[in-house]
């Protein structure tokens, strides 16, 4: 067991390295790419017995403008899991490495270290002797927490996990000093769901989440990491050829127009305008389904979350919109965040914009924008996320 215990205690102390500055006297910690962020870090992509990890993790250049350098780096790990139980920061580990001479620059690449290291390799070929020792750790029944959550779940519990970097370093071995000091929070989170917001809700409740806007703004919220990626696909859905919506969203789909795609890919965002072009056109009094993918980096490869799907009814224009079909597409927008009378004074007959229709010449704040940015800050005006303060026109 306490050989286990060293080992997990090494592994989680990996991730220390990553985002902080290292120094030591004029030494720096360049990044060759650096720390590679995860959203989800498997127990499988270590080695128990060693300590060992098969995935990037991090790779820096440990630079000193002048040599040689005398150096010894104290790692602590601390953390808060509200999972476990842990709700005040407790020590996890503390480890000391020995001091160690550089005498060039040195290549830190996760995957070189373990608790078997007894020496790198610098980039003039010297042979640079490596020992690490550990100073403190938390207690065993703290330990057995973490270790059956391992287990179960297969990667770290969910929590926030503090490490920081202590560099003590020297013209001499035996006369080492503070020189710098680094932290990084790393915020540990299971994905497990995405939560659509709007349009729509579940199938029976078309009429309570009915919109009359052709050109919607979908919003969904992920539970999830800052670098995750998202895809869209909107179908049609059609009673009497299908039996669910779930077999709706496998069909035919109004985006992404390429049907062999199966997805339309909107990137690392949480709400999507739908286009005005490469989209086919939604129509009044059809149903039609949602659904949102997210892909995100694990140390097991990528992995993907897919949202429940919505559903949600286009109703009748005639009945709700002063709009006529057919005009453009911001004109129809507009049409739902302006009352029928406001619509009808500017655009209908005898208004001072009848027969308008934009040019594509659009600003926002003085910054060019394009139809779809316009009908975005409209699409949050009729959600009652913003409201217009002054509209103009020119000609």
């Amino acid at each position: 067991m306490m050989r286990v215990r060293k080992m997990i205690w090494f592994l989680l102390t990996l991730i220390i390295f990553s985002g902080n500055n290292l120094q030591a006297q004029s030494a720096t910690l360049e990044p060759e790419p650096g720390f590679t962020e995860y959203a989800t870090y498997y127990i499988s992509s270590f080695d128990l017995q060693t300590g060992a990890s098969n995935f990037q993790l991090f790779r820096f250049r440990l630079h000193s403008s002048s040599y040689p350098v005398y150096a010894k780096i104290v790692f602590n790990a601390s953390m808060i899991s509200p999972a476990l139980g842990i709700d005040s920061e407790i020590t996890i580990v503390e480890l000391e490495t020995a001091s160690f001479q550089m005498s060039a620059d040195i290549i830190l690449d996760n995957q070189d270290m373990s608790t078997t290291t007894t020496h790198l390799i610098d980039v003039s070929g010297n042979t640079v002797p490596l020992s690490i020792s550990i100073n403190d750790m938390i207690t065993s029944s703290q330990f057995d927490e973490i270790l059956s959550s391992v287990i179960t779940t297969g990667r770290l519990a969910d929590g926030v996990y503090t490490f920081e970097v202590q560099v003590y370093s020297g013209s001499s071995e035996d006369n080492l000093a503070l020189t710098d000091s680094e932290n990084i929070n790393l915020v540990v989170e299971s994905p497990s769901y995405i939560s659509l917001e709007s349009p729509g809700g579940a199938l029976e409740d078309t009429s309570l989440t009915e919109i009359y806007n052709t050109y919607p703004l979908f919003i969904w919220y992920p539970q999830f990491c800052s670098q995750c990626e998202a895809e869209i696909r909107i179908a049609e859905y059609e009673r009497g050829i299908h039996s669910s919506i779930n077999e709706a969203i496998e069909d035919q789909t109004m985006l992404p127009f390429d049907q062999s795609a199966g997805w339309e890919f909107v990137g690392n965002v949480t709400s999507f305008q739908y286009p005005v072009s490469n989209a086919r056109l939604l129509e009044h009094n059809k149903i039609y389904v949602w659904q949102v993918r997210a892909t995100l980096p694990t140390t097991v490869g990528e992995q993907e979350i897919l949202s429940p799907v919505f559903a949600f009814k286009i109703g009748d224009i005639g009945g709700a919109n002063p709009v006529p079909a057919g005009v453009n597409p911001v004109i129809q927008v507009l049409g739902q965040a302006l009352s029928s009378d406001q619509f009808n004074s500017l655009f209908g007959a005898g208004g001072v914009l009848e027969g308008y229709t934009p040019t594509g010449n659009i600003a926002i704040n003085g910054d060019a924008a394009s139809e779809s940015d316009i009908m975005y800050l409209i699409n949050q005006v009729i959600n009652q996320n913003a409201s217009i303060i002054n509209l103009s026109v020119e000609e």
